[in-house]
């Protein structure tokens, strides 16, 4: 009975967080681990190395790998190829503008390339005065100020005011460093930080010079340490021992409003991994426990329900956990170890591997581990299925009892008295009229015309421009039509809201029994039903469309 209630469920993709907490409830905890799940079926290259989402759009998913971009619209079910370097240029970094989607930008070896159209056109944004400065390693565009772009190159910083129209250099401290990442702080007055190969630099966006935070030369590695901790974690021999890769900035926000203590940066290499818990003036090494490899080559943190740190290694993907002062290796669905890149959305984890792209659903996650999401994260794991005001417009819209319509009534019931009331009459007399022909042949009697009479009249009714008996009809329509919508509206608000607590009730209290399971199943799909039957199956089309898996 079991079998069956958990593959009815997974006939839903809405159900999954559901049934992944019953599921919690009735196996051990070793296989509690949420499944990373592929979302790249269609690619032509399996090896990605980068993963970008619309900031706007968060169903919107870029993907690359050292020769093209693709974009998938719908969460990453179907792909498409935007995007293909020519001769031996590969690509480095991808970014989405924040403030206008189909607005993107592709770092390669040789320059960078735009698109103002989802993809479909590019244009090369720059070219970089030297070889080195058309290697482009890292792209970044300011996420607080429109238009704003900065551009890491291997021949140093440049940044951009017009979205990369024209472009200037960042400053003579980042003149001829090879630039490697940039990461913000999202805190007023949102400091820059730029890595190169070696050093970690800081500076607001509008000063002209920039702060040392860091040295690789000037901090003892973290090796010595890792190996105290634990045999398994061992450098990687294949990369180079001085190398940054990633800066992740956590703003320590006090209610979400204001910073309560001092900027908390975490820092990755491929040989080693830093914190500083006071915005860069101090530095320890962190932990390499439970990683396996002391390298590290993209770390992000999601902050939300609560903040975590995700690392992407050559063993796969990990997740800090500082209480335990150790790394716990995410792995299950995941059939590769070899994890490039990461990136998130409120409620998803994307990491770019060389077998392709893969999600971990966070809600999920965090669920596994007790770590209960905030009513606003846990909602938004509802953000792919139309709000209640879409969702009331469109029903409306289906009935046909929009307001408007009443107000188009009311103006064509005035208009109407533009038009004029046209009206013909004609009367024939059958009366024969003879008379004598007063020409040549005087004795001859004619017969006459028939004597027709026609007239025409064009009458306006001007009194109707302020008021005429239409408008009483129209009264009377549309005090129904306002008792129909407000039917509508009522039953569309309930079962929106009932489903939406169903939902909800499915994630944070399921039922242990298969019963009480599958009757909340049936009755969200037949609130579902009313829904579509309201809005003309708009509804689940619409959920459908936005994606999901």
């Amino acid at each position: 009975m079991l079998k069956h209630q958990m593959k009815f469920a997974l006939m839903s993709p809405l159900r999954t967080t559901a049934l992944f907490l019953l599921s919690l409830s009735l196996s051990s905890p070793a296989s509690s681990q949420p499944l990373w799940e592929p979302v790249s079926y269609g690619l032509d290259d399996s090896r990605l190395h980068l993963v970008a989402v619309d900031p706007q759009v968060p169903r919107t998913l870029y993907a690359a790998s050292l020769r093209a971009v693709y974009r998938s619209d719908d969460g990453g079910r179907h792909w498409s190829q935007r995007f293909r370097t020519s001769g031996h240029a590969e690509v480095m970094f991808l970014a989405v503008d924040p403030f206008d989607g189909p607005h993107a930008l592709v770092a390669t070896t040789r320059g960078l390339y735009a698109t103002a159209d989802d993809g479909r056109h590019w244009l090369r944004a720059f070219r970089g005065g030297t070889s080195e400065e058309a290697r482009c390693h890292v792209v970044f565009f300011h996420p607080f100020r429109r238009g704003e772009v900065w551009l890491g190159t291997a021949g140093g910083g440049f940044v951009s005011r017009d979205g990369g129209r024209s472009w200037q250099s960042a400053g003579p401290e980042l003149s001829r460093r090879s630039i490697r990442y940039l990461a913000i702080d999202p805190t007023p007055p949102h400091r820059l930080y730029v890595l190169t190969d070696h050093e970690v630099f800081a500076g607001g966006t509008d000063e002209a010079t920039w702060q040392s935070l860091f040295s690789l030369a000037a901090t003892p590695q973290p090796l010595e340490e890792a190996a105290e901790q634990a045999d398994e974690a061992v450098v990687d021999e294949t990369a180079s021992a001085d190398q940054l890769t990633a800066l992740a900035v956590d703003p320590a926000l006090k209610d979400g409003v204001s910073p309560s203590s001092p900027t908390t940066l975490y820092l990755s290499s491929l040989n080693g991994a830093y914190t500083s818990a006071d915005g860069g003036v101090t530095w320890q090494p962190l932990t390499q426990l439970g990683l396996g490899t002391a390298s590290i080559r993209h770390l992000i943190l999601h902050h939300h329900s609560p903040t975590v740190l995700y690392a992407a290694t050559p063993n796969g993907v990990a997740r800090l956990l500082p209480e335990e002062q150790r790394w716990e290796a995410l792995y299950a669905g995941l059939p590769t170890k070899a994890a490039r890149f990461l990136a998130a959305t409120d409620s998803r984890l994307f990491a770019a591997t060389d077998q392709g792209l893969y999600m971990l659903d966070l809600t999920m996650e965090q669920l596994a581990q007790g770590n209960w999401p905030g009513a606003k994260a846990l909602l938004g794991d509802f953000v792919h299925e139309p709000s209640i005001g879409a969702v009331q417009e469109n029903a409306i819209h289906y009935a046909e009892v929009q307001p408007e319509k009443i107000a188009a009534w009311r103006k064509q019931a005035r208009m109407s008295a533009l038009i004029p009331k046209f009206t013909v009459t004609g009367d024939t007399n059958l009366t024969d009229f003879r008379h004598w022909d007063s020409g040549a042949n005087p004795d001859a009697l004619q017969k006459g015309e028939r004597d027709i009479d026609w007239s025409t009249n064009v009458t306006w009714e001007l009194g109707d421009f302020i008021y005429s008996d239409d408008q009483t009809n129209i009264d009377v329509r549309s005090k129904l039509m306002v008792e129909l919508r407000d039917s509508i509206l009522d039953d569309v608000t309930r079962s929106y809201f009932e489903r939406r607590r169903l939902q909800v009730e499915l994630i944070t209290d399921p039922p242990t029994e298969p019963k009480a399971q599958l009757a909340k199943e049936l009755r969200i799909q037949e609130l579902t039903a009313i829904l579509d039957g309201l809005t003309g199956g708009w509804f689940s089309s619409e959920i459908e469309r936005n994606g999901r898996r």
